[in-house]
């Protein structure tokens, strides 16, 4: 980013007020300055649920109900989406769930080097200046999404495993 000057290295960039707040991600210059820390955030994420998704597919494509499924006649789309994704995105949903909370937790180092006004500048100043009240909230904050996303989690359960629906109802 240095080198090439393509994207601004640090900073949030202009800014814009709606609603009485002010955004950055409203103006072009605020969404070039938005793209290298979502980038950081992203990528590793992005690459993992891609990895795991395909080796969930990959178990799944040889089993027999995938078999019965395309003996019926069913379209390659159809079983592709209700059979064979159904059965992938329990794990999926899973790690999803625990990366976008490890990413929110964890976007301190994001921040602190590109320089972001957020929660992370906020966590790190109240360390040096041993600010405890501060860091003992940024924890729940940070325990209390955790828990959340679990619960979410466990409502895409229900959704998605009808083994999970039938007890359930027992």
């Amino acid at each position: 980013s240095i080198t090439l000057g393509w994207l601004p290295a640090s900073g949030r960039g202009e800014t814009r007020e709606w609603l009485g707040v002010q955004w950055s991600w409203l103006t072009l210059d605020g969404l070039q300055h938005l793209l290298l820390p979502a980038l950081n955030l992203a990528l590793f994420k992005i690459s993992l649920v891609l990895r795991l998704t395909r080796a969930g597919v990959r178990e799944v494509l040889p089993q027999e109900f995938v078999k019965f499924a395309r003996a019926k006649g069913l379209s390659p789309m159809r079983v592709m989406c209700m059979h064979v994704m159904r059965n992938t995105m329990i794990p999926v949903v899973t790690v999803l769930a625990m990366e976008l909370g490890s990413t929110i937790a964890y976007a301190v180092v994001t921040e602190s080097i590109f320089a972001w006004p957020g929660a992370g500048k906020l966590i790190l100043d109240s360390i040096n200046m041993l600010d405890r009240p501060v860091v003992v909230a940024y924890l729940m904050v940070v325990v209390v999404i955790f828990v959340v996303l679990n619960l979410i989690v466990d409502g895409l359960y229900y959704l998605l495993d009808p083994r999970v629906r039938i007890e359930a109802s027992r």
